[in-house]
């Protein structure tokens, strides 16, 4: 069900941020040069930089997913027995799902156009939530109207993330001409978020459809 092969975004976002930070160093280091500090001083200095840099991010992201462990603590009481998924917002995926909520008819919140959001699936249907301690519904699809679950594909979504990425398709509505929307989902390594792609993302489409009692569409129809 993966698109094996064919994500090659993460690794050229990376190249970019590697790249601009040897630049952006190797500049400090030859001003630092020019105005007589040691290379002991320049590595030092380099090293700090960094560090700072890296701390900061860190704690940027764990302010991020404090407010998503809230968010799923409530969801989790609010929906015993549900399968929470933690997943990634964008301006694409919102375009996606003010389609689906007009084709189908149901009531949606403006999705933001990046940020944390949780996936939730039950016996009731799929809900996208954002939010923290009091989530917010951005679309709920009700069980009659799903048809399936499929690994689909998204816009990467981060600063350095670019081309395409691995990610879980709702298809609801006619079964015979359905919409749908591609939400990527995520887990955190070393405090940053990191796409779910092949068997890893198939694993989380077939607990999805379990969840809510669906099939697996192994060659999903495209919108």
């Amino acid at each position: 069900m993966g698109n094996n092969g064919r994500r090659r975004g993460g690794a050229i976002g990376v190249v970019v941020l590697v790249g601009y930070l040897v630049l952006r160093f190797g500049f400090l280091a030859y001003r630092e040069h020019e105005e007589g500090m040691s290379t002991e001083g320049i590595v030092l200095s380099l090293l700090g930089f960094a560090a700072l840099a890296f701390v900061i991010v860190e704690l940027v992201n764990l302010g991020y997913h404090a407010h998503t462990r809230r968010r799923e603590q409530a969801l989790a009481a609010r929906h015993p027995g549900a399968h929470l998924v933690p997943v990634l917002l964008s301006r694409d995926l919102g375009k996606q799902v003010a389609w689906t909520a007009g084709a189908l008819g149901l009531p949606q919140t403006a999705t933001p156009r990046r940020g944390y959001a949780t996936l939730v699936a039950d016996g009731n249907g799929i809900g996208l939530y954002s939010g923290g301690a009091t989530p917010t519904l951005l679309l709920g699809i009700p069980r009659a109207a799903l048809v399936s679950v499929a690994s689909g594909d998204a816009k990467a979504v981060g600063r350095y993330a670019f081309g395409r990425v691995d990610a879980i398709r709702v298809l609801a509505g006619d079964p015979n001409a359905p919409v749908s929307f591609d939400v990527p989902a995520y887990r955190v390594v070393f405090g940053f978020p990191k796409h779910l792609r092949g068997e890893d993302l198939d694993q989380v489409v077939r607990t999805i459809a379990s969840a809510v009692g669906v099939s697996v569409a192994t060659q999903p129809p495209l919108r």
